[in-house]
């Protein structure tokens, strides 16, 4: 039985400066990467439009770019498997430079839109393979301060990433920021190049391609990430079902497959790591209508600014970071704990908003989203080192690179959930108040009481051996 990894205090300062330091600074540079792109692309895609046109497509510069790091980030271990870490990693951080540089110069929206593919693509793997060298390179016992660490890196973006984006395109063009993000590429690169051996030990050229489980996987998730733009509630309700079908199709093909892109007992509560994917997931899908509706709600209904509104929409990002950052060295027990009271208090923080949003408080509204950020923050971490600490030796590197793509999964599944919620109130042509949007952030607190239930069943087989690896079922 190893040592729970929560007993060992190691410090930012031995992350940064020890013995790991080259594969701990490519994975906080990884994780900017995709953060940063997140922020700097968001801000200036209403420029884009603008000089390129194509405001029907503007919903398909986010949706793609979702879909396609869903998909980057399910085939990543595979990818390694078969070409080995070093090899993917630098091909997808030529193409993470490649997507930025085709959106700099897109001469048209549907350009732009290729270019968000290869990013999403690009990135997605990228995200998934820096927890596979978390896990590999820099050891579990690690885990925790290394995700606190992430946590100032997604703070330093949130607050960051729209400075930059906005600065340029104002001083510049739009096409100055999008291209800004490809030198930080090139960076990861170098730094890969360092850290990771020339020859891969794990290479098996030998699998084949799973070309019609991506497929599936990649219908279905954008079926679900589009399903808000349908005309209809019962439209796109059809078209959330046909993308759970889908994805469903996908996950049992690749349940019997050689090569699977996830764990083989995904499905089962009594997998410890196959339960924590699916908190990963379960959280991030409360909490998607945060995030659709409230820059929304803060410029129409309280009289904020384009600004404002957006920093009131980061208070969730900057207590996620903050929590993160301070609940890092906590011990095993204490963790334990933590990761139940994470989702409990992003469930609350759910419910306190949909109150606090059709009361009009301002205060509150802050509060709640704060309670959502707080509650992610503190239980993410433990909870991701300890699902990669649960499965076993041979599903490791599928089961870390499954993070995002839960995480992703999740995201999606929230925002159309939530679109299609408030359209079926009325929201925005036949009910203008809050209410549609009240309606929506309610129905996301009740699908935070899964995620409780399911950690409460994860904190009791994790509590005891927090790391040590099941046998495979």
């Amino acid at each position: 039985m190893t040592q729970p990894a929560a007993q060992t205090r190691i410090t930012w300062g031995d992350l940064l400066l020890g013995p790991k330091k080259a594969a701990v600074w490519t994975i906080c540079l990884g994780v900017a990467l995709h953060a940063f792109n997140w922020f700097v692309i968001n801000t200036i895609t209403p420029s884009a439009v603008l000089e390129l046109g194509g405001e029907e497509l503007l919903s398909w510069v986010t949706a793609f770019y979702l879909v396609f790091s869903i998909v980057g980030s399910s085939g990543a271990a595979f990818l390694k498997g078969r070409l080995g870490l070093r090899t993917v990693l630098l091909g997808s951080s030529l193409l993470a430079i490649a997507g930025s540089l085709v959106i700099a110069a897109a001469p048209t929206m549907e350009v732009l839109l290729a270019g968000r593919i290869v990013q999403g693509f690009a990135e997605g793997m990228v995200m998934a393979l820096c927890y596979v060298i978390a896990a590999d390179t820099v050891g579990e016992e690690a885990l925790p301060p290394l995700f606190g660490l992430l946590a100032v890196v997604w703070a330093l973006a949130t607050i960051g990433g729209p400075i930059l984006g906005g600065v340029l395109a104002h001083l510049w063009s739009w096409r100055i920021a999008a291209a800004s993000l490809a030198p930080m590429a090139v960076l990861f690169l170098i730094l890969a190049l360092i850290v990771l051996p020339a020859r891969p030990k794990t290479a098996d050229n030998k699998r084949g391609w799973p070309l019609l489980r991506l497929t599936f996987l990649t219908g279905g998730s954008l079926a679900i990430c589009v399903a808000s733009e349908a005309d209809t509630p019962l439209r796109a309700s059809l078209i959330v079902v046909t993308g759970l079908v889908a994805l469903w199709i996908g996950l049992r093909m690749d349940r019997w497959a050689r090569a699977p892109l996830f764990p083989a007992q995904l499905l089962s509560a009594r997998s410890a790591s196959s339960l924590g994917l699916w908190i990963v997931g379960l959280m991030p899908l409360a909490e998607a209508s945060v995030f659709l509706f409230i820059p929304y709600v803060g410029q129409l209904h309280m009289g904020l600014s384009v600004m404002h509104a957006g920093q009131l929409a980061s208070v969730v990002a900057l207590g996620w970071s903050a929590s993160a950052i301070m609940v890092a060295r906590m011990t095993e027990k204490q963790a334990t704990r933590l990761i139940v009271l994470g989702p409990v208090l992003l469930t609350l923080g759910m419910f306190l908003l949909a109150w606090a949003v059709e009361d009009g408080s301002l205060i509150v509204t802050s509060i709640a989203l704060a309670a959502c950020g707080v509650g992610f923050g503190i239980s993410n971490g433990f909870i991701c080192q300890r699902t990669i600490g649960a499965s076993g030796n041979a599903e490791r590197d599928v089961t870390s690179g499954a993070i995002p793509t839960f995480e992703g999964l999740g995201a999606a599944l929230g925002a159309a959930f939530s679109g299609i919620i408030a359209i079926s109130a009325g929201f925005p042509d036949l009910d203008t108040s809050t209410r549609p949007i009240v309606w929506a952030f309610l129905i996301g607190g009740l699908l935070g009481v899964p995620a409780i239930f399911a950690a409460m069943r994860f904190a009791r087989q994790t509590s005891a051996a927090a790391l040590a690896p099941q046998p495979a079922e």
